[in-house]
């Protein structure tokens, strides 16, 4: 599992609403969710309002360094859990 930051009422309602909530991955116009291999790194980039949601991926195979920021882009849909 690794980790990504939600607004916390958006993503909580995402998990009533929805049996399989999903972080996006990687599409034609959009880089893919940002996650971090760690909880504590997501904690660590965490701002008030947020949460770290865990992410069904597999950090070596299903996300790519963002270049620019500390945390990687994901490139495929991948299964939301609460934590």
């Amino acid at each position: 599992m690794i980790y990504t930051i939600g607004y916390t009422k958006s993503y909580l309602k995402y998990f009533e609403e929805q049996e399989t909530p999903k972080k996006m991955g990687r599409t034609k116009d959009y880089p893919g969710g940002s996650v971090w291999k760690t909880k504590k790194e997501a904690q660590q980039n965490c701002k008030e309002g947020y949460s770290v949601f865990g992410v069904l991926a597999d950090w070596n195979k299903d996300t790519e360094p963002n270049e620019n920021e500390s945390f990687n882009n994901l490139l495929i849909d991948a299964e939301l859990v609460q934590l």
